[in-house]
């Protein structure tokens, strides 16, 4: 059957349940009535700024695939602007825009004391240990950028190494490997060739992942390196008489990784313009969605007090109304209508119905991140 209407209207209309869940989740409800604690809406908010940083990455390979159109400039007449004139300028103002939002991060957190590196137990693949009988902190997996969430080693290594499969890929657990520091120079396993050489992350001996380092008992001395456990996600051995050391390490949640990890693919040189920036409309338009949803529920509470608020005030006072604003639809509106532009230039119906479905693929790919971007609230 033939889809019909704009690109950008068959793609809302495709997957409605997915959507009202992605964009009406409960901690949107939670932020939008001011209970939902300044401890949590850090953790979110530090991954929304990894997000954040790696959606300018995904902008730039955008613009580098752009080819204008020559156009003699003796031509009678205003020169019309081309779709691909028109993409260039609405990626150029989502730069500006970005780089604006991280300041924007920048002073909010610290107006409200949020903490823009705060660790999330609930969302990891490696434990790490930190100073104390017992005591470990789950931390999420690393940003590689090469691509994989695995240590440099197993993207840059050679063989086979202890999380890969041969070709510098991790095993496909959902976790991937953070990158660590190890003391231990004379440990390094078959793949762990590049962490070795950079001191990024080494292999302890008779370990099957890569360990945490340097680390220090409490009065300050050198500990030698707890073993860790095959599983991603175990815990350690306990090292000097019960202690154990470590160092914390702030990174992506798996969910971000997989969000960093899908632009990284929608900007590849596989990859259309039009459907790169069908992938960029969608994440805006779920997000602007989203913070609407959050704006009613606040409308509803008829709280103006917002100083009470669980989070001091920084998402009914600030993030809402930036993030809720007739700007911000705007400028979604401006990227949806240049997708729908492009999408118009398709010749032929079989042409124009395969690219539909290419672009619906990469929509529920980005509503199923975005349901799962949000953390659960109690």
């Amino acid at each position: 059957m033939t889809s019909r209407g704009p690109l950008t209207a068959y793609l809302l209309s495709s997957t409605p349940n997915a959507l009202k869940r992605a964009t009406t989740h409960p901690f949107l409800s939670s932020a939008g009535r001011g209970t939902l604690p300044k401890s949590q809406l850090s953790q979110w908010l530090s991954q929304d700024r990894l997000y954040a940083q790696s959606y300018i990455r995904f902008i730039g390979l955008l613009l580098s695939k752009i080819r204008l159109p020559i156009q003699n400039p003796t031509s009678p007449g205003p020169h019309l602007a081309t779709p691909e004139q028109n993409a260039i300028t609405v990626l150029i103002d989502a730069l500006v825009n970005i780089r604006t939002e991280l300041a924007f991060f920048e002073k909010t957190a610290n107006d409200y004391g949020l903490d823009l590196t705060a660790i999330s137990a609930e969302e990891g693949g490696c434990a790490l240990t930190s100073c104390g009988l017992g005591s470990d902190i789950t931390t999420s997996a690393g940003i590689s950028t090469t691509g994989s969430a695995s240590c440099p080693g197993l993207s840059g290594g050679e063989g086979e190494g202890p999380l890969g499969n041969g070709n510098g890929n991790g095993n496909g657990n959902g976790s991937g490997g953070a990158t660590y520091a190890s003391t231990d120079k004379k440990a390094s396993a078959s793949g762990h060739g590049l962490c070795l050489s950079q001191g990024e992350c080494q292999m302890p001996s008779g370990g099957e992942v890569c360990a945490p380092g340097p680390q220090f008992n409490e009065s300050g001395q050198g500990a030698e390196p707890a073993a860790v456990g095959g599983d991603v996600g175990g815990k350690g051995d306990v090292q000097g008489g019960g202690e154990r050391c470590g160092t914390i390490f702030f990174c992506a949640s798996r969910t971000t990784r997989a969000y960093i990890d899908m632009f990284m693919s929608a900007g590849s040189s596989g990859v259309s313009v039009l459907e790169g920036l069908a992938v960029l409309w969608a994440t805006e338009v779920c997000y602007l969605k989203s913070w609407r949803f959050a704006a009613g529920c606040m409308r509803e509470d008829g709280e103006r007090d917002y100083k009470k608020d669980a989070d001091g005030g920084a998402l009914r006072e600030k993030f809402i109304e930036n993030w809720a604003s007739v700007e911000f639809e705007g400028f979604v509106d401006r990227i949806g209508d240049v997708v729908d532009e492009m999408a118009g230039q398709i010749k032929g119906a079989e042409e124009l119905e395969i690219t539909r479905g290419r672009c619906l693929e990469w929509w529920r790919q980005i509503v199923w991140l975005e349901e799962n971007f949000w953390p659960s609230v109690e």
